[in-house]
């Protein structure tokens, strides 16, 4: 069973569009709803982000939310589709520490702060949350926009400056 992951709940778009990347073969698992960045400059292939990713102007450039699971099996390489980090998408996911936003006030606190995320695994089981311990940080990728302190959950948007489509500040 899938651990907590990332879905997008907003867009000004008919559609989000996707486009198809390749895997590699024995390389991490990828499931629907985990953030992809390329696996370094130049490579075709693409890996999940970890903890404490992404800093925009240091690491490489966030592809988007895989809209499903990869194909790659231990000996042959595959493909993903992957959503496109457009402008103007509203994603959300679950708090890194739920207490933190346990109410509107406290969430309406985090509101604006620029953050990272943190990753328990990248199995099957791992959590994927949004980590608002960070606090506010400049050169991070991802923006608390707001939530809900009943679910535990957070809506955020991926900064155009930390993804493929606008890679003009990073490596």
């Amino acid at each position: 069973m899938a651990g907590k992951r990332f879905e997008i709940v907003g867009t000004p778009y008919n559609s989000v569009p996707t486009h198809r990347w390749q895997t590699a073969a024995a390389a991490t698992i990828i499931e629907k709803g985990m953030l992809l960045k390329k696996t370094g400059a130049g490579s075709p292939y693409v890996t999940p982000l970890v903890t404490g990713d992404f800093t925009i102007a240091t690491d490489v450039a966030i592809v988007g939310l895989a809209a499903n699971d990869s194909t790659h099996t231990a000996s042959v390489d595959g493909v993903i589709d992957v959503y496109l980090p457009l402008p103007g998408l509203l994603y959300r996911g679950y708090a890194t520490t739920a207490a933190n936003i346990d109410t509107r006030a406290e969430l309406d606190l985090l509101r604006g702060d620029r953050v990272d995320i943190t990753v328990s695994a990248t199995t099957s089981a791992g959590n994927w949350t949004i980590n608002e311990d960070l606090g506010d940080t400049v050169a991070q990728a991802f923006q608390i926009i707001d939530g809900d302190p009943v679910k535990g959950t957070i809506d955020f948007i991926i900064r155009a400056g930390a993804t493929s489509l606008d890679d003009s500040t990073i490596a």
